[in-house]
């Protein structure tokens, strides 16, 4: 039976399903909510298939009626409801798919370049996902390790610099953990409900408290993990965010996003600017994934907004 399919014969079943929920019914977990997009937009561009709502948004087969309390539980449900910058957002979805082609080309020119690390951790993670044992840990740390020191984490004013790479191996049995599950490779529009934003913020401070109880400490004083370092170690394992770097920060203030702090209020107006050019960015995002693997959405906006302060910057 092909997707379109199983998508078909579950909401005739169901009548009314989020892509998240039907994803869970086709492959047994959410991880592969992207790999029914195609398939649903195909049936939604037929009129086979109706979509309602946003955030999440919920489909039914074409000529289902949605009752008035389904419209309030669209409007409700379980997305947290956050006050969007006021200001126009000035980043076009045009320009955005144009930033987010040039930076993947230019970082696959060189096999062997830094930007590589990114890939060879996120896949490294996607593979052993939930997997504890001693050895996995520990190669997972590395990885981890690794990829950080390319995307300048192990520069001199760092704590990490003065430590080896198994200094990781607590943050990495946080990040196994099964709970955090509905965080890896996350959808925008499942970023914006209130729980995984809570699951967010939860382990994010569970990643800096560990690097803190760290002994010994550095000079004796209280290891500081940055946003920049906590949303760079939850892009690289989790997907689940973009880097909050200094070029992001920049870019995504400048075009009215989101602040340039890292909280479930900016992550979760970046999320909406992604789900408010769904279409587009996930059809980018097919693109991308032909290269072997699958690019988050998040993974999408920080290389669009990184490209775009970059260039800036060389300008």
């Amino acid at each position: 039976m092909s997707q379109k399919e199983k998508i078909i014969s579950l909401l005739k079943v169901n009548q009314i399903m989020t892509q998240s929920d039907l994803a869970e019914d086709i492959y047994e977990d959410r991880f592969h909510t992207s790999n029914i997009y195609s398939a649903l937009m195909s049936l939604v561009d037929n009129d086979i298939v109706t979509r309602s709502g946003e955030y999440p948004a919920r489909y039914s087969l074409s000529g289902t009626p949605i009752s008035e309390e389904t419209t309030a539980i669209e409007k409700n449900a379980d997305v947290q409801q956050y006050k969007v910058q006021q200001q126009t957002v000035t980043m076009s979805v045009e320009k955005a798919t144009h930033l987010i082609r040039d930076y993947f080309n230019k970082t696959v020119k060189d096999k062997h370049g830094r930007y590589m690390s990114w890939r060879h951790c996120y896949k490294a993670f996607s593979e052993n996902r939930n997997i504890t044992d001693e050895q996995t840990v520990d190669y997972l740390a590395l990885h981890l390790a690794f990829y950080l020191a390319s995307w300048g984490m192990y520069r001199g004013s760092s704590f990490l610099l003065q430590k080896d790479y198994k200094v990781h191996i607590p943050i990495v049995k946080i990040i196994q953990k099964g709970k955090y599950n509905s965080l890896f490779g996350i959808s925008a529009e499942d970023l914006c409900k209130k729980s995984n934003l809570d699951l967010l913020d939860e382990i994010a401070t569970r990643i800096r408290g560990c690097y803190a109880e760290e002994r010994p400490s550095v000079d004796g004083v209280v290891n500081h993990a940055t946003d920049t370092l906590i949303t760079k170690i939850l892009l690289g394992t989790l997907g689940c965010v973009p880097a909050y770097d200094r070029y992001y920060v920049q870019s995504i203030k400048k075009h009215h996003i989101s602040s340039g702090n890292f909280n479930r209020n900016s992550v979760y107006c970046v999320a909406k600017f992604y789900c408010d050019n769904l279409k587009d960015f996930e059809k980018l995002r097919c693109e991308l994934n032909k290269c072997g693997m699958e690019y988050p959405p998040m993974k999408l906006m920080d290389m669009c907004f990184w490209q775009d302060a970059y260039i800036n910057d060389l300008n």
